[in-house]
This record gives C-alpha cells, structure tokens and sequence, in this order.
C-alpha cells in the first residue's frame, strides 16, 4: 500500500476560541460528520472545559490534510498533535463522530486521570501519549454511554 493510502490514527488537542454554547458544538459536530463520511474519516471528540480532544481515522494523506486545515480554523487556538501512528484497522469503524462534553470530575470518575486534573492547566494540552491512549481505549470500550449523564451523540456510519 502507498504510504499515503495507509490507515493512519491521528490524536490532537486545542483550546476553543471561545467558550462554544451546545448549539455551537452541535452544529460543528453535524458539520464534521457530514465532511468524514465522505472523506472515509472515522474518531471521536471529547471537549471539556473550552478545550477538545480528537481522534482521527483514515488514510495518511486525507488526514493530513484535514489536520492542516483544523490548524487554519480560527475555531481553535493551540493546535497540537499528540499521536500520529499507522493503524492496521480502525478502532471507531462505526463512527463518523463519537462525540461527548464532559466536566474534569466526570472524566476523572471514568478514567482514573485524577492527578492529571488536578493540575491547574485548562483542558488537554499537557496530556501525555499514555494518557491520551487511555482516553481513546475508554471512549472505545463505550464507558462513557454508561457513566456519563450528560448528552451523548453518536452517529454511526451507513455501511
């Protein structure tokens, strides 16, 4: 397989350019739905605290691209990668966006980051690769649908 065909997993965080209402975050959602269903792209967003946290799956030279153009859009501030790793299958097959607002003790309850957020940093930005593969595996195993009572949204893909 060419190296830009090979599936590719790819993990950033940024920082909201502002606090997004979620009517906002909603809409934004929708939006990136519709452009990965299209595109083949597959993952999940976490936002909490002003502040997301993505996983992006397909093939290098798309999501390479889109990774370009969510550095350009002035929605986010603060791009920045944290994981970038061939994939030998998808891990959100299903989705074209797992999606979920969480609050730092719901996500501390789930995934045992107590320490992590105990910091006083906003957001993702100091999350280590460990930890940030912890949160994928989380999201993954679907522990947010059962601990989590804030909205869930889910879109599965058609095929």
């Amino acid at each position: 397989m060419h190296e830009d065909h090979e599936l590719t997993l790819l993990c950033y965080t940024s920082i909201a350019a502002h606090l997004m209402t979620h009517d906002e975050l909603i809409a934004l959602l929708e939006q990136a739905r519709e452009n990965n269903d299209t595109k083949d792209i597959t993952g999940m967003l976490l936002y909490m605290d002003g502040c997301f946290f993505q996983v992006l799956e397909g093939e290098k030279a798309i999501i390479d691209r889109l990774f370009d153009k969510i550095g350009q859009d002035k929605r986010h501030l603060q791009v920045m990668k944290l994981i970038e790793e061939p994939l030998a299958h998808r891990s959100f097959h299903k989705w074209t966006m797992g999606y979920q607002q969480v609050s730092r003790v719901e996500l501390a309850n789930i995934t045992g980051l107590t320490d992590f957020l105990d910091r006083d940093i906003n957001g993702f930005e100091t999350l280590e690769t460990s930890r940030a593969r912890k949160l994928i595996e989380m999201f993954r195993e679907g522990r947010w649908v059962k601990n989590v009572n804030t909205h869930y949204y889910l879109k599965h893909k058609a095929h």
